[in-house]
């Protein structure tokens, strides 16, 4: 739903240029209900957004340990030796 979808099209009478303050009320009333349900939606979204950096964070330290021990395996350091030594290999 977009933001400005509940407001007034133009063959409706709008409600912030009317005289009647009970219908001016009301407008003022609905337009603060959807601002605050739009901080609403940001606060949670800030939240969401900090616990995927966080995890994004934890994950890339795992990525890195993992790269380290790798490097330690002697498998794989014979297996690079012997990749330089033949021929044609790079």
């Amino acid at each position: 739903m977009h933001p400005f979808d509940d407001l007034p099209v133009a063959d409706e009478p709008d409600p912030i240029e009317s005289d009647d303050t009970a219908a001016l009320r009301s407008e003022i009333l609905r337009l603060r209900d959807g601002i605050l349900a739009g901080n609403g939606r940001v606060e949670v979204l800030r939240d969401r957004i900090l616990e995927l950096e966080t995890r994004e964070a934890e994950l890339d330290a795992a990525n890195v340990a993992l790269h380290e021990e790798l490097g330690r395996n002697p498998v794989l350091r014979v297996a690079r030796a012997l990749r330089r030594r033949l021929p044609g290999r790079t």
